[in-house]
């Protein structure tokens, strides 16, 4: 009877040991950051998103080779590669992967713009030749208004042996955070699911009529195409808001369930706490920023993103330079201030993300106030304008 039961827990040992094999290996993922060594670097102008990750791109190539310019002589090779007549571009796709392959074409590399009107199918494209080739990808967000660098991903399956995949995870180095006096000072580097991918940031295709690349998802990949698709499940984008409270709470849940306090860089917010969260959006896309910080109301190293709707873990971000969030009493404050007037009991106040001069990062979006029927915004910096203002595509 002892020997029976014996031989039994040894066989479900075995059998919870080939679960726990068979289940990592239904995970393929592939991390760029250690053995490239890519930096994450920030725009030095407000119109250089471009220019910052074609410049973290030139750095981060396999093998340690790297191909260090400053913005301005990118920026000026990007200028002169512009190939979209008619569409105000900051940068374009042209300009962004014929300077890839001036200041980065060596023997063997070849850069590729690839279009695609379907989001998963593209993905799948950059999952495929990351996996195969080791180079960082360029990628437009929000239609075609902002270039971002993808550096990691995970799916379910290898791309390269299977052509349908799950997007689990993707991280990203937006160069956005301005002002930005050198590249190295700024940047906001994020790990999120793929279901806030494509519903954050691949949302919509571009949807300029003129534009030769109007209706496609842009992405400059190395090297050529390679079909198939990458899913992820659909986010709530609609519905009643969770509490301030509940989103604290989860925001910790998820950093810890997901072991991203595990994670470089993330494991700098391990010695952080869950602060004040901020609801940004709250009638459609909703979501709370949970900065993770020692004390209220002082500098930050990074947040974590939690659904407004349902406490979906989105996103996590550490920022290269800590910022401090501001809260609304505080930019109520100031845009009393800018007005001229004490008019506090007819002030309206929300946080808003919308792509803009004033904003290009989901982690630093604008407070919309409202005072006697004028709108105003105030930027986390605590400036204040009278509108958002459209940059350039592909700032």
């Amino acid at each position: 009877m002892y020997k029976s039961r014996v031989l039994k827990a040894i066989i479900l040992a075995l059998v919870g040991v080939l679960l726990i094999l068979s289940n990592a290996s239904a995970q393929h993922g592939v991390y760029l950051q250690v053995p490239n060594s890519i930096p994450s670097y920030c725009q030095e102008t407000n119109i250089w998103c471009g220019a910052a990750v074609v410049q973290m791109i030139l750095e981060g190539y396999p093998g340690g080779v790297e191909h260090p310019f400053t913005q301005t002589h990118i920026w000026n090779r990007i200028v002169a590669h512009r190939d979209d007549p008619g569409v105000n571009w900051a940068t374009d796709p042209d300009g962004l992967r014929d300077t890839l392959m001036e200041l980065g074409g060596d023997p063997g590399v070849n850069w590729n713009i690839f279009p695609n009107p379907n989001a998963q199918s593209l993905i799948y494209s950059v999952t495929y030749w990351m996996t195969r080739r080791h180079y960082p990808t360029a990628v437009l967000v929000y239609g075609f208004q902002h270039w971002v660098m993808i550096d990691e991903f995970t799916t379910d399956l290898d791309p390269t042996t299977n052509s349908v995949v799950n997007l689990q995870w993707i991280q990203i180095v937006d160069p956005w955070n301005p002002p930005c006096p050198t590249s190295a000072s700024g940047g906001v580097k994020s790990l999120m699911t793929g279901a806030n991918w494509y519903t954050n940031y691949w949302y919509t295709p571009g949807n300029i009529a003129a534009s030769k690349w109007n209706g496609n998802y842009i992405a400059v990949i190395e090297p050529p195409l390679e079909e198939g698709v990458a899913n992820a499940p659909k986010q709530v984008v609609k519905g009643k808001v969770i509490s301030e409270g509940a989103a604290k709470e989860l925001a910790m849940k998820w950093f810890k369930e997901f072991r991203i306090d595990k994670r470089d860089p993330y494991t700098i917010l391990r010695d952080s706490e869950p602060l004040q969260p901020l609801l940004v959006n709250p009638e459609h896309r909703g979501y709370y920023i949970v900065p993770f910080g020692i004390k209220e109301g002082e500098f930050v190293q990074g947040a974590v993103f939690v659904n407004a709707y349902n406490g979906d873990f989105q996103e996590v971000g550490v920022f290269q330079k800590p910022i401090k969030y501001l809260y609304k009493d505080q930019a109520v404050k100031i845009a009393l201030n800018y007005l001229r007037t004490d008019k506090r009991e007819k002030v309206r106040a929300q946080l808003i993300f919308q792509p803009s001069e004033q904003t290009q990062s989901r982690f630093m979006p604008v407070w919309e106030i409202m005072v006697d029927e004028v709108i105003v915004y105030v930027t986390q910096e605590g400036k204040v304008f009278d509108k958002l203002t459209p940059l350039p595509l592909g700032d």
